[in-house]
């Protein structure tokens, strides 16, 4: 799930002037949104640079334009961490809110494009037309897992309040290796599709050296070990660990075999974690 830093209201109307020009996204994406920050909130920042310092622990040293691929890329708080460690990045994200959220995050009103390509669709195993419920436009709770939409109908504990998820579109799907055959084999793939992530890791077929995926528990346990064997049946010598706050780093001392991991996916008692694959 992503962490949107939110402007103080006496800023709002200045922000929505910007927007209607079409130029916020942009903005976010330059030294002076960062200078910005720097005065009213450094903790933005320094948020920013512990995710950064920890995806450099995690990753090794990058070669800079390797691709990493974000799945489910929402308003790009991720992409932008990836491109600070030197990768091109493939942006994936069906929503036509968080398609123009990145594009002029990364790409409008520049001299020189950001290393993204932002793919609008959905990706699942099959290449074809399929439904997302929709809670609002450019929402990181948007899916295409029916389970997710009941499970947050019923559960006003989660976010607070009982979603509604009131609208329904078509969109089109790719599959991991339909990305990978067009923008080459990625050094990392991160995942957040809100509950669809096993469809998702259904549709690799080859191994990577990283992969990331999110289980919310203890709804989505069952998806959560789906993914290890699926990914142990990729690259049987694959490790795992997880986070369950990439502030915090790894939840485990060292990376565990599939089995091993499985049992530990099966009492973990955190709400929701990022599990990590590695197959180097």
């Amino acid at each position: 799930m992503e962490n949107h830093a939110v402007m103080p209201t006496t800023n709002r109307s200045l922000k929505a002037r910007i927007a209607r020009h079409g130029v916020y996204q942009r903005l976010r994406g330059s030294r002076v949104y960062d200078a910005y920050w720097r005065v009213m909130d450094r903790g933005i920042l320094d948020a920013r640079a512990r995710e950064v310092d920890f995806y450099q622990t995690l990753l090794g040293p990058v070669q800079r334009g390797a691709v990493m691929f974000d799945i489910g890329a929402n308003h790009g708080a991720k992409t932008d961490v990836f491109l600070r460690l030197g990768a091109t990045v493939v942006a994936v994200d069906p929503d036509e809110s968080n398609y123009n959220v990145l594009r002029g995050r990364f790409l409008a009103y520049r001299l020189f494009k950001r290393p993204v390509a932002i793919i609008n669709k959905a990706v699942s195993d099959r290449v074809t037309v399929e439904t997302m419920w929709v809670d609002a436009p450019g929402s990181a709770k948007n899916t295409l897992s029916r389970k997710w939409v009941d499970t947050l109908r019923d559960d006003a504990d989660r976010f607070g309040h009982r979603l509604d998820f009131a609208f329904q579109r078509e969109v089109e799907t790719v599959t991991l290796e339909s990305l990978i055959d067009e923008h080459g084999l990625p050094y990392f793939i991160k995942i957040d599709v809100e509950g669809f992530e096993p469809q998702v890791v259904s549709g690799l077929r080859r191994p990577v050296p990283f992969l990331s995926y999110e289980v919310n528990l203890p709804e989505f346990r069952t998806e959560g070990l789906a993914c290890v064997d699926m990914l142990h049946r990729v690259a049987g010598s694959g490790l795992f660990n997880y986070a369950a706050d990439c502030a915090q780093g790894l939840a485990l001392p060292q990376w565990l075999n599939a089995s091993d991991f499985a049992q530990a996916l099966r009492t973990c008692t955190e709400p929701s974690i990022e599990v990590f694959w590695r197959t180097v």
